[in-house]
């Protein structure tokens, strides 16, 4: 009987993550730390959620796929180190703004707290994604993708690569990378964007590329120091169920209190 790989996918994360996080731990807890099973959850809905939406804007990207056929056949024909290079860079860069859209636009920043709500961060923290958001992002990150050509190959190595790196930026690491972290991001890097300030919230943006944050002045680096505590001041109670709906009671109530706003008499 074959494995199915979203048990496969989950082994491998336990046998490469918990090792290393348990010799270079940044803060020493348990392994079943708390929200652990909130997080195994998010791993298996996230693991369909994610494949199905693949397969959907393949099918919506088919529509705008050779709008610009020029520029989709010179992409195409470019060497795959070159695509995957570039693939990064556009994937990054589309995530950056929709990422600080979800810091700075109120509604969707109730859906992208889930992701703050953890107070640990570690390699399964990674995956406590809300459902809109997974769909949102992964849509902003790969139909400019499709649309511009990219080879199939090119987008499988893109998003290989995107896995790796979102679990390795949340992992519980203490080691510093002096250099690599002018290349790629690092835990070092990602942990400062959950710390639990709410002034930081904003800052290193990017999960791939931190010199975006450079450019567009969001860099957080304190030298020789790691955030103390993570999470939000937010209320949200550790509860798949809970976190699924905790955005739309929010909206609800945004929308209650304009409806009331609305009929209330004006004093002249």
């Amino acid at each position: 009987m074959e494995i199915p790989n979203v048990i496969k996918g989950i082994i491998i994360l336990i046998f490469v993550f918990v090792p290393i996080e348990k010799i270079f731990s940044v803060h020493h807890k348990k392994l079943l730390r708390e929200g652990w099973f909130t997080d195994i959850c998010y791993y298996f809905s996230g693991y369909f959620i994610g494949h199905s939406t693949t397969k959907l804007l393949i099918i919506f990207a088919l529509f705008g796929q050779g709008s610009i056929p020029t520029l989709s056949s010179f992409v195409s024909q470019q060497p795959l180190f070159l695509q995957v290079i570039v693939a990064i860079f556009i994937g990054d860069l589309s995530f950056y703004i929709i990422h600080y859209l979800m810091h700075t636009v109120p509604w969707l920043w109730k859906f992208h707290a889930i992701h703050h709500s953890s107070t640990h961060m570690d390699w399964l923290a990674t995956v406590r994604v809300h459902p809109f958001e997974q769909i949102l992002t992964k849509a902003c990150q790969m139909i400019p993708l499709y649309w511009l050509g990219f080879s199939t190959e090119a987008l499988a190595i893109y998003g290989i690569f995107s896995s790796a790196i979102a679990f390795f930026i949340h992992a519980n690491i203490s080691v510093r990378f002096p250099i690599l972290k002018w290349i790629i991001a690092t835990p070092e890097f990602h942990h400062w964007h959950h710390d639990r300030h709410p002034q930081l919230y904003a800052q290193n943006l990017a999960v791939q590329l931190p010199i975006l944050d450079y450019i567009f002045g969001t860099w957080h680096m304190p030298n020789q120091e790691l955030p103390k505590q993570y999470g939000t001041e937010l209320n949200i109670k550790t509860n798949y169920f809970n976190h699924l709906v905790y955005p739309f009671k929010h909206l609800l109530k945004l929308r209650e209190s304009n409806d009331s706003a609305r009929s209330e008499p004006i004093n002249k």
